[in-house]
């Protein structure tokens, strides 16, 4: 084991046991370069068939690279744009206007609505009491077009699986496994529209998309050379622009004919469902066995906010059946659990106090023990180990797709990946971890060193908005 995790005044049984846990979560340079390469081909499988077992799903968007220039003719009239936010359990909306001010920065409005939590709920009801909040939001913010003027356009976006059918309409890919049912086989775009229309409200929904696919236009209005944009939230995805003409399931249709770059939403999340490259360990297999959704989500498990806290936990509690933290007076039953070590946690990993104040302010706060100074060592080990191998499995995936996004590039440019997510804000040594390894696999393999961007963390409304300008 390196002295990174060799913890003094540890016994040797506990060295012994972390070390073991360090050697099964390290991820060797070789591993990354393999990780790449899977990624790479998984991406060109989705592309050929959306029954292809060994790829990821790739879905098709209508949203075009060319959109900057849309956004830029928008600018010019200083018009005003919305953008809506569906939650994926559809318990919340959010609602945002982007007004375009030329010489200054744009004027941005968001809010946040919640929607009753009733289990019996109706798409019909559902989609009503959004519009309801829509004529509340335009109203409030006295965004209502004067008489005689064309109605607000409006994007709406998803954290789901969507099958665009046209610009302006996708239904909600039924078999997700994350969907509420008022969502599943829902064409957003056309629902609401029927409703909007029904209550006379000033507002057409003119795109439907995909979170990851509105992050990236969101991007592309800060950084206008974005080609990926990549999501490290509660889950991961990521999302890249592949010329129309060289995918295969497409061919034959308009948007396949035509010499266009289209955004392709990616459901990275599903990497490695079909493949043995990312190398799970026991405790990854135990959360995929006791999760909803066992054998899907491969690559989300091992990296997205959801899922770390749990992994950590599930080493602590390793630990504690070897009784080997916290005192045997201790009441550990917190830990026992599932989800109760939260990944916002996982900061306690920076604390670089002599005494590690911080860790041992929060198990004390949030578990009720007081843990020796060992024992606050050996948490604050755990969080990095995990929290560094997710960077390392970031990056090395950036690589594979920052690979197939420079293939799809009418000219050499350089490959910028726009960030967004919790995890850019929550987790430094992540966020830093992903783009070193990024670079330095990328310089390897004789790519150009991708240059980064950091979106934040609700990226997604306002570039709803602004796929509403799509042509």
């Amino acid at each position: 084991m390196t002295s990174e995790y060799i913890i003094e005044g540890a016994t040797p049984e506990q060295n012994k046991l972390l070390e073991d846990i360090a050697f099964r979560f390290d991820v060797k340079e070789d591993h990354l370069f393999e990780i790449a390469d899977d990624v790479y081909k998984s991406l060109a499988d989705g592309l050929r068939s959306e029954k292809d077992a060994k790829g990821v799903p790739c879905l098709v968007s209508y949203i075009k690279s060319e959109i900057t220039q849309d956004i830029r003719e928008a600018e010019k009239s200083e018009m005003v744009v919305l953008g809506m936010t569906i939650n994926t359990t559809a318990s919340r909306i959010k609602i945002a206007s982007v007004q375009f001010v030329q010489g200054a920065p744009d004027a941005i409005n968001k809010q946040i609505f919640y929607l009753p939590d009733e289990e019996s709920i109706t798409p019909t009801k559902l989609l009503e009491d959004a519009s309801t909040h829509v004529a509340q939001f335009i109203n409030t913010h006295n965004l209502v077009p004067e008489p005689g003027q064309p109605p607000l356009s409006m994007g709406v976006t998803i954290d789901l699986p969507l099958e665009e059918t046209s610009k302006s309409g996708g239904h909600v890919i039924s078999n997700s496994l994350a969907c509420h049912k008022v969502l599943s086989n829902l064409d957003l775009a056309h629902a609401l529209n029927s409703v909007m229309l029904k209550r006379h409200l000033p507002v057409k929904v003119t795109s439907a998309t995909n979170c990851v696919i509105s992050t990236m236009v969101a991007a592309q209005h800060h950084f206008h050379s974005t080609c990926i944009a990549l999501i490290l939230n509660h889950g991961i995805n990521a999302s890249y622009y592949e010329k129309a003409a060289k995918i295969p399931k497409i061919s034959g249709s308009e948007l396949g004919n035509s010499d266009a770059r289209v955004a392709i939403n990616t459901e990275l999340a599903r990497f490695g469902e079909h493949s043995s490259v990312l190398n799970p360990t026991m405790w990854d297999h135990r959360i995929d066995r006791e999760s909803p959704n066992t054998g899907y989500y491969t690559f989300e498990k091992l990296v997205a906010d959801k899922y770390l806290g749990e992994i950590v936990r599930n080493l602590i509690t390793d630990f504690m059946d070897s009784r080997l933290i916290f005192s045997n007076h201790a009441d550990v039953s917190m830990f026992s659990t599932p989800y109760s070590f939260f990944t916002s946690y996982m900061t306690i990993m920076e604390d670089s106090s002599d005494d590690l104040s911080e860790v041992g302010d929060l198990l004390r706060a949030g578990f009720n023990i007081d843990a020796s100074l060992v024992d606050r060592k050996i948490v604050s080990s755990l969080c990095k180990i995990v929290a560094m191998r997710a960077a390392k499995l970031v990056g090395g995936a950036a690589v594979g797709l920052a690979k197939k996004a420079t293939e799809a590039m009418d000219t050499p440019e350089p490959t910028v990946i726009s960030i967004s997510g919790k995890l850019t804000e929550m987790n430094q040594p992540y966020l830093e971890c992903t783009m070193k390894t990024a670079r330095k696999l990328a310089s390897k393999t004789g790519l150009e060193e991708p240059i980064f961007n950091i979106l934040g963390e609700d990226g997604y409304t306002v570039g709803a908005a602004l796929s509403s300008l799509s042509k």
